[in-house]
């Protein structure tokens, strides 16, 4: 029959470059993924999806990207946030990031690459699902997406995609050293990193947008003000102080 036409060698089909196959995957005793080798002669492709994003698109995308590609390779940003993909791939030499969802999303991802240092041997590019997608349009990947059945074209316009870099930096405000008129010493003042907030809001905002819970809602309103609140007093202090410095 037809089995002497079948080989041991399998190119994982059309989105073989992709694709993570199973050799390059350890298990634990406990059948979950430890770690993940080096491949060689493709780039795999890591995706993050919210699954509130797009009036819950992402939940149908989350199922058909699983079907495409190898189910370790995806990952629910409502569970577990994107930590848990980047350090299952950080070890590899390099990989590409889709994710699937908002600015929001985009913002959360992107914060956990800086922290984990992965800029460069990660590529990264966007999936637009939901409104405010403002870098997705920059980028020229649109407004929008609700198809899942033309997922397997976007995985194959994202291998034979061209690469741009893209900047992202922390503005960190530094008060002049200010005297303490009272005691005649000179007091420095603790830096504030502007991201630490950013990165707050952004999640909080991504938690409470995607929330059906009355309560949570409640919680996730109060902890948003009081850190836009802090914010607000932060960065008065240290204009204050300034001042007082250059009149000083």
């Amino acid at each position: 029959g037809c089995r002497s036409l079948i080989t041991e060698y399998c190119d994982m089909g059309p989105q073989g470059n992709s694709i993570l196959s199973p050799q390059h995957v350890s298990m634990g005793y406990t059948l979950t993924v430890t770690r993940v080798r080096n491949t060689l002669g493709c780039c795999p492709l890591l995706v993050f999806i919210n699954s509130k994003s797009g009036d819950a698109q992402g939940v149908k995308f989350l199922r058909k990207f699983k079907e495409l590609l190898n189910p370790i390779q995806v990952f629910d940003l409502m569970n577990g946030g994107p930590m848990p993909g980047l350090m299952l791939f950080q070890e590899l030499e390099q990989f590409r990031v889709m994710v699937c969802g908002g600015d929001g999303s985009v913002g959360w991802v992107l914060s956990a690459i800086d922290q984990l240092e992965l800029h460069q041997q990660c590529q990264f590019g966007i999936l637009p699902l939901g409104t405010g997608n403002d870098l997705a349009r920059v980028f020229g990947w649109g407004s929008g997406f609700d198809n899942e059945i033309l997922l397997p074209q976007v995985l194959f316009d994202y291998n034979h995609a061209g690469v741009k870099m893209l900047d992202r930096w922390s503005i960190l405000i530094r008060p002049r050293h200010v005297g303490d008129k009272r005691k005649g010493v000179v007091v420095p003042h603790e830096e504030i990193p502007l991201s630490r907030y950013q990165d707050s809001i952004a999640k909080n905002l991504l938690q409470l947008l995607s929330s059906d819970d009355f309560s949570s809602v409640l919680h996730l309103s109060r902890s948003l003000c009081r850190t836009i609140k802090d914010f607000v007093i932060k960065i008065g202090s240290a204009m204050e102080d300034v001042e007082e410095g250059q009149q000083a």
